[in-house]
This record gives C-alpha cells, structure tokens and sequence, in this order.
C-alpha cells in the first residue's frame, strides 16, 4: 500500500513528506552499514580466492558424497573428501579433508585452509566471490537512496516518487553512478563466472 503522503501525487509533483522520518532514515543508516560490512567480506574472500592467503594447499579428492540438505525445498549438497598437502611440504598432511562441491575421484583442487574449512583458489571462485562484492555495494545505493529522500520505498509508486525526488538531491547523480557501476560489475562477474574454467 502507497504511503498517505504519496496518495494522489504524481511523479513531477511530488513534495518530500513532512518531519524528520528518524526511523526510514535510521533504516538507510543500517542499509548502509550492512552493505559496506559485506562489500569488506566479499572482497577479502576474492583476494584470498586468487591464493593471497597463507595455509595453501591442495587436496587430491578420493571420494564424493551427496546428502540431503536440512528442512523443506533445501538442495542436495556433494562434499568431497580427500588428502590436504601444503605447499612446499611444510606443514601436515591431513587425510580426511572435506571440501564442498563436486569433483572427480584423484582430481587436485588448489585451496586454502582457514580453521578447519577448505576454500578454492581459481578465478571461477574469484569472479563469484567478486559479484558478492558488487552486491553489497548495491545495498549500500539503497541506503544512501533511503537516508536522502526518507523513504523506504515498497512499491511502483513509491520507487516512481523516490526516484523524483532524487533527482531534486545534488548528490544523487554519485547514488546513481554508483548503483549502475555496481549493477554492471555485478554482472559482468557473474557472466565471467560462468565462463571462467
């Protein structure tokens, strides 16, 4: 349902609703911070995704396995197990390593070891990992959309509205340049990560 200020308004009208709007704005603030959390985590991952990362390795798959996941409309997931070596033949060779995904019995998978998790290293892992990145950056121009205008737009018409009144905003052609760079990073990742051996 459209917000009672935006009832009756076009577009080329459209006047920003009256007070402060603490919590739309407190909304934007977390969109924010949330998207900017997760930009940081992604882009970490993607550089530990192309081997800037200590404890590599890589783990020769001897068998596969596939079990149910949990609870209702969950996905099979295929974990493979195999022997964990570490570059240079420093460090312990761990049998019995567990990395996700489906592989072939006697294939070497470059990783690296972080507690007790084995991650790839490859550039398919990269570009995915890279997309994340981009769409957190997304997160982040809905936050910035939402502490500008105060509204926390749901519907046709209140994205319709939003977006006038954005254009009223002086930085919003940054908002914009941000939200179509990360629209297009996030992509061009994915079609990279389809591609990508």
């Amino acid at each position: 349902m459209a917000m009672p200020e935006l009832l009756g308004v076009g577009p080329s009208c459209f006047a920003p609703p009256p007070g402060p709007r603490y919590k739309e704005r407190t909304l934007g603030v977390v969109w924010v911070c949330v998207g900017l959390l997760c930009a940081y985590v992604f882009v970490t991952e993607a550089d530990k995704a192309v081997g800037n990362v200590a404890h590599k390795g890589t783990l020769t798959v001897e068998h596969c396995s596939v079990s149910a996941g949990l609870g209702r409309g969950s996905h099979e997931q295929t974990e493979c197990t195999g022997a964990f070596r570490p570059d240079g033949g420093h460090g312990v060779v761990r049998d019995e390593a567990v990395l996700d995904g489906a592989y072939v019995p006697g294939e070497r998978v470059r990783v690296h070891r972080e507690g007790g998790d084995y991650e790839v290293i490859g550039w398919r892992a990269f570009w995915g990992w890279l997309a994340l990145f981009f769409a957190g950056a997304l997160g982040v121009c809905r936050g910035l959309t939402i502490l500008m205008t105060g509204i926390h737009a749901t519907t046709v018409e209140e994205i319709t509205a939003v977006r006038s009144l954005m254009h009223m905003k002086p930085a919003s052609a940054y908002v914009t340049a941000l939200r179509w760079s990360a629209l297009a990073g996030l992509v061009l990742c994915a079609l990279l990560m389809l591609v990508w051996p």
